[in-house]
Formats: C-alpha cells, sequence, structure tokens
C-alpha cells in the first residue's frame, strides 16, 4: 500500500480497527481463521488467498475478486457478493446464510457444498 507495495502490517491494524479495506490486494495471503466482519471489502482481491475458517458477516465484498480462494467453512452471512467472482473457489462448508449473492454465483456455490443458500 506505500510505493504500490502491500504493508500487511497496515493491512492487518485495518482489519482489527474496522476500517475500510476498500480495493486492498490481498492476493496469495494466508488469513485463514481472521474475522472481517462489518467491514468494507468493496474491489478487494483476495485471488490465491486462504480464508478457511474466516469470518466475513456482515461485510461488503461487492465487485471483490474471490477466484481461487480456500473458503472452506467460512461464514458470509448477510454478507454483500453482488458482483463477486468466485471462479475456482473452494466453498465446501462455507455458510451463505442470507447473503445477497447473483444467481449464476448461487448456482456455482451450491454446487461446490456451500451452505445456507
Amino acid at each position: 500500500m506505500r510505493n504500490g507495495k502491500r504493508d500487511i502490517r497496515e493491512i492487518l491494524q485495518k482489519v482489527y480497527s474496522h476500517k475500510s479495506l476498500a480495493g486492498v490486494d490481498l492476493r496469495n495471503l494466508y488469513l485463514s481463521c481472521m474475522n472481517f466482519s462489518n467491514l468494507d471489502l468493496r474491489r478487494a482481491n483476495f485471488e490465491g488467498c486462504k480464508l478457511g475458517h474466516a469470518i466475513l458477516d456482515c461485510s461488503d465484498l461487492t465487485d471483490a475478486n474471490l477466484a481461487d480462494t480456500d473458503l472452506r467453512n467460512a461464514s458470509f452471512k448477510e454478507t454483500n457478493l453482488t458482483g463477486v467472482i468466485f471462479r475456482g473457489a473452494i466453498v465446501l462448508g462455507a455458510n451463505f446464510a442470507g447473503a445477497k449473492v447473483a444467481v449464476q454465483a448461487k448456482k456455482y456455490l451450491i454446487s461446490k457444498g456451500a451452505a445456507g443458500l
């Protein structure tokens, strides 16, 4: 985030203090078990991330990239997932109860073992 590079410390501080992470580049990071609930994650790039058991409840992930992510057993309850890219995502056991998700994405998630849809 400084000089075009990701500052992981700065990103984690924003997560813990519940500040916006809109547009942040989180590609290929290990973020399993982290709590991202109630965060602004619009247009965030999570491509290739490990997010197993992460909590993203009530977050706004509008137009985020979750391609090729490991989302096993993650929680997306009441999350805005409008325009999210799920191509290649592993969603087995992930909970999407009450999430706002497009019809095509919903079909994909169900076919891959997601719950709560």
